[in-house]
């Protein structure tokens, strides 16, 4: 069984240093804590197996606690920014709060009655086991447990009918992850008691959450355009993949492309007439020539310059950037000025006539 709880923890820590190669500015800080907490509680488990004492058993009981208190926290809180679930963030430090006292309350164990009653240390067969008479403090604990799976499931479901900017990729694999921390948590011991499933299903979710973050940050306009851009607010940005799946806009490209409003994340442009005949129209044009990256969009009286350009993750290409700026002002300079110019030609003209009569 500590073959079992090594591996685990070693697939752990390989997870971690695949995160760490891809870890980006923009990375979320969840998914960072998450990918910090999974290693460190797979320890714990691995030493709980291979523990010699009932002291040594409780201190990895309490390492692994970390997972069930903290890691569970961050997972839910992940959820939600993943989903784009707007709320109040100072909520959050309710939820730290009451994590730590729990978890303040497990560091108890073997000393007073607070989170366990009372704790043996058993190994029969090579499997090591403690057997607990939980306290009212535990009780808590499962609730706590509860309500962050409810709020987590609840997120999940919201994010799917409610939230364009939220893709159903994401929301597919945190769904999967959900379910199977569940069942992991609540069934795992009815199937049986000399393993623990929860070790792996931290690795399980650790790769679910590099799947989503290799993609996660195409879908965030700060991090895939050009910082100042974004910050002057009168340059339009959107960025689409190379299947032409919209991706991610900023509000001032919205409030030129009206239709980008109603666009679900990683759903094709090209069921989008008004979107086909500009944004994809410029791409393709671009995918024949990218030194043919400059463009002319004319709509409601107005001018805007477009630029395309690759969507770099890194080095790799992985689609398109749409820059749209509104150009009218310059257009009606240049318009002013070539008629100005025009105007002058003619008088000059009428000048050297009327001297060529004399």
């Amino acid at each position: 069984m500590v073959a079992y709880y090594s591996t685990a923890f070693i697939l752990s820590l390989i997870m971690t240093l695949v995160y760490i190669l891809i870890w980006h500015r923009h990375s979320d800080v969840h998914l960072t804590v998450i990918f910090v907490l999974v290693p460190i509680v797979n320890m714990g488990y691995m030493m709980l197996a291979g523990a010699k004492s009932l002291e040594a058993a409780i201190m990895a009981n309490k390492i692994t606690y970390l997972g069930g208190v903290f890691l569970l926290l961050f997972i839910m809180l992940g959820i939600l920014k993943l989903c784009n679930i707007e709320y109040d963030r100072r909520i959050n430090i309710i939820f730290v709060v009451i994590s730590m006292l729990v978890y303040l309350s497990a560091l108890t164990v073997g000393k007073y009655p607070i989170f366990y009653k009372d704790v043996q240390y058993t190994c029969t067969d090579g499997i090591v086991e403690l057997v607990k008479d939980y306290g009212p403090i535990h009780t808590v604990f499962y609730i706590m447990v509860v309500l962050y799976f409810l709020i987590s499931l609840i997120g999940i479901i919201y994010s799917y009918f409610k939230k364009l900017e939220t893709s159903n990729r994401t929301i597919y694999l945190l769904l999967i992850s959900e379910i199977i921390s569940m069942i992991a948590f609540f069934g795992g011991r009815m199937i049986t008691k000399k393993i623990e499933f929860i070790p792996a299903v931290y690795v399980l979710d650790q790769l679910i959450y590099l799947l989503i973050a290799h993609r996660i940050c195409l879908y965030d306009i700060t991090d895939t355009g050009i910082d100042s851009f974004i910050q002057s607010g009168d340059t339009g940005l959107v960025s689409i993949d190379h299947k032409y799946n919209y991706l991610a806009s900023n509000k001032t490209a919205k409030d030129i492309f009206t239709d980008l409003y109603f666009m679900k994340v990683d759903t094709s442009i090209e069921n989008n007439e008004v979107l086909t005949d500009s944004i994809l129209m410029w791409i393709k044009e671009f995918e024949k020539n990218p030194q043919d990256n400059k463009f002319h969009y004319n709509k409601n009286g107005k001018d805007y310059f477009v630029e395309v350009n690759y969507l770099f993750d890194g080095r790799k290409k992985r689609g398109f950037q749409v820059f749209v700026k509104d150009n009218t002002r310059e257009q009606e300079y240049i318009s002013m000025l070539n008629k100005y110019n025009a105007n002058l030609h003619n008088k000059l003209e009428e000048l050297y006539s009327s001297k060529e009569r004399k």
